[in-house]
């Protein structure tokens, strides 16, 4: 560890080196030196990086690198991103070991499993590297939990106005996770950035993916417009309090003061009255319309039948 830290010591002050030389040479286009300079500090930079990487791997920790696609991105639209796909990782992760989530909420101690540690930041289009421990399997070709969350969340930021991978994740990893891959992909909109993600492990490049900001756009937009229905019987007990066999709407109060409106079909009319008020268990069929964006749900009720409470 004290190994890893010293080149992380060694990469930031080669990079701000490398930084203050590059600012000087629109002043000096015509310096050789200057030129030669840079140069050699890109070399030395880029070997420190592949040391680093080396270093990381013996103590079981992968290398990611997440870039901006912008020169000077702003505070917000920096912590904004990562923190969205800090949560997707933890989001997919959790769901992949301990089966689909319908909220985002994550134990302390799942997050802590993957929580991306920050090494250090790298000139040219805005980059920060982060490291994080991933298991080592016996396969190398085997995924770990890790890898199998990492795949998911770049598979999703890619898929743009396509809903079979969205609808397949859900199904598989729950809503949470698509609620996590649409606050990544809204946050980048807004800000109007592309992000570029590569996932290393020592000298290898194990996944690597750029998303342009409009592809950002179109998939935000895309789960904006997504939703999913699902569809219940019940059977609350409560008081039927109004009815209309005019416009065949219903207002039933059940026991636990839960307010269902909705409307019905025959269920209610001149030969089959209703009470008014009147004690009954109803049978309602439940519709449930529930955004993979915001996760926001609606529901609506058709009553199907009633029976009398005495």
């Amino acid at each position: 560890m004290n190994r890893l830290l010293d080149l992380q010591d060694k990469i930031r002050t080669t990079g701000a080196a490398l930084g203050k030389l590059e600012a000087e040479l629109p002043l000096y286009p015509q310096s050789r030196g200057l030129q030669s300079n840079i140069l050699s500090l890109r070399r030395v930079h880029h070997d420190l990086e592949r040391e680093f990487a080396q270093a990381a791997d013996a103590v079981g920790l992968d290398v990611c690198h997440y870039r901006l696609l912008q020169d000077r991105p702003s505070a917000k639209a920096l912590a904004d991103s990562i923190h969205w796909f800090q949560d997707a990782l933890a989001v997919a992760y959790d769901a992949l070991r301990n089966g689909p989530k319908k909220i985002m909420s994550v134990a302390p101690a799942i997050a802590a499993q993957v929580e991306l540690q920050t090494a250090y930041a790298y000139p040219g289009s805005f980059g920060i590297v982060f490291t994080i421990p991933n298991e080592r399997m016996l396969i190398p070709d085997m995924q770990s939990y890790l890898d199998k969350a990492t795949e998911t969340v770049l598979a999703l930021g890619k898929a743009q106005d396509s809903k079979a991978p969205i609808i397949e994740a859900e199904h598989k990893l729950g809503r949470a996770t698509i609620r996590a891959i649409y606050g990544w992909a809204h946050a980048n909109a807004f800000h109007k950035t592309g992000a570029a993600v590569e996932w290393r492990r020592s000298d290898s490049v194990r996944r690597e993916t750029i998303i342009q900001a409009p592809e950002f756009v179109a998939l935000s937009e895309s789960l904006d417009r997504i939703s999913r229905t699902e569809e219940i019987t019940i059977t609350p007990a409560g008081t039927l309090v109004g009815a209309d066999t005019k416009y065949k709407t219903f207002h039933f109060v059940t026991v636990n003061d839960e307010d269902m409106r909705g409307r019905f079909s025959d269920v209610i009319s001149e030969s089959q009255a209703a009470q008014l008020p009147g004690r009954y268990i109803a049978v309602l069929r439940k519709t449930t319309q529930i955004s993979y964006a915001t996760e926001e749900e609606k529901s609506s009720y058709f009553l199907e039948g009633l029976e009398s409470l005495r």
